[in-house]
Formats: structure tokens, sequence, C-alpha cells
């Protein structure tokens, strides 16, 4: 393994674990946890090219798989992906269900987005634990309902998103 370091990034080369890409955000605004010694963005490839950001706004993970434009989900929204025939099957193979498709227009994710089309998950469900979200925890009932949740890391998030990647390269038209 190498590791390269800079100021703003640290990049891992890997064949142990598939990342070739991280890096590590700002994170003076979260509250202690175990978000603050993971990276914030990690980059790696399985059958397809994924890709694990942490939102900023939230705290959460999103999670995405590219394709290129010879995949049936090429282009399309996700209102047009639920048209397809199989698509549930697709849809419930990864925590939560797709959340968005589209193209990376970010520029610092330029590196990544290249010409793909990315689909995605994210972990802000009901009982996801949003480090960033600002809750009244004096009140009882949402004191109760924030003690249930849990946080989504990255190892969960790339878990998810490889299962994904697998179910959206095996996917045919039928």
């Amino acid at each position: 393994m190498v590791i390269l370091e800079t100021r703003e990034r640290c990049v891992i080369f890997s064949i142990v674990n598939n990342v070739i890409h991280i890096e590590f955000y700002n994170k003076d605004n979260f509250p202690p946890g175990k978000w603050m010694s993971e990276p914030d963005l990690c980059y790696w490839e399985s059958e397809l090219p994924c890709l694990a950001i942490r939102d900023m706004k939230l705290g959460i993970w999103k999670g995405f798989v590219a394709i290129d434009d010879s995949h049936p989900f090429h282009g399309k929204t996700v209102e047009e992906l639920f048209k397809l025939p199989g698509i549930l099957h697709v849809f419930h193979a990864v925590y939560g269900g797709l959340c968005g498709v589209g193209h990376l227009l970010v520029p610092k994710y330029k590196e990544f987005a290249k010409n793909h089309w990315w689909i995605g998950i994210e972990t802000s469900h009901g009982e996801d634990l949003m480090p960033l979200l600002k809750l009244d925890t004096s009140d009882p009932n949402m004191a109760k309902m924030t003690s249930n949740q849990t946080y989504k890391d990255l190892r969960f998030i790339r878990r998810e998103i490889n299962k994904l990647a697998r179910v959206v390269s095996n996917y045919k038209c039928q």
C-alpha cells in the first residue's frame, strides 16, 4: 500500500480494499463522533466505478455507482427507471432504495464525474443518525425518536454501494 499525503487530502492506493482515492474535509462544525476519524470522500472500482461522498450539511453518507451510455439506465430519471422491467429488484437491493440519478456537477468532483451517469443512495432515513441535524432533544418525543438512531459509517455505505454496483452491472432489460 502506498499512502501519499498533502495538506488538503490523503490518497491511498491499495489492492487489498480496492480504495484508490480518499479525501478528508474540514469537520470543525461537527460534534464528536466516529465520523471525525473517517474520510469524507472515497472512490473505488468494483463492477462499476463507485463513489461515497459525505453530505457536509447533514453529515451523512451518499453513495453512487457510475454507468456509461451503453447501460439501459443511462440518461434516465428515477421516474423513468421505475417504468423499466425488474427495476424493483434494483431498488430494493440496497439500503433505502435509489434516491437519485444524474451527472456529478459539483466542480470538486469533476475528477470522478467524466461523462458517467451516476445512480445514488443515501443514509438519511428515519432511523439514521445525521450528525449535523440540529434537533431539540429537550423535547421528550424528539429525544425518544433520536435514541433509536444509528450512524451509517463509511464501511456501511461502501458495502451498500458495492451491492448496487453488482445489481446495476447485472441488470438486463427484459
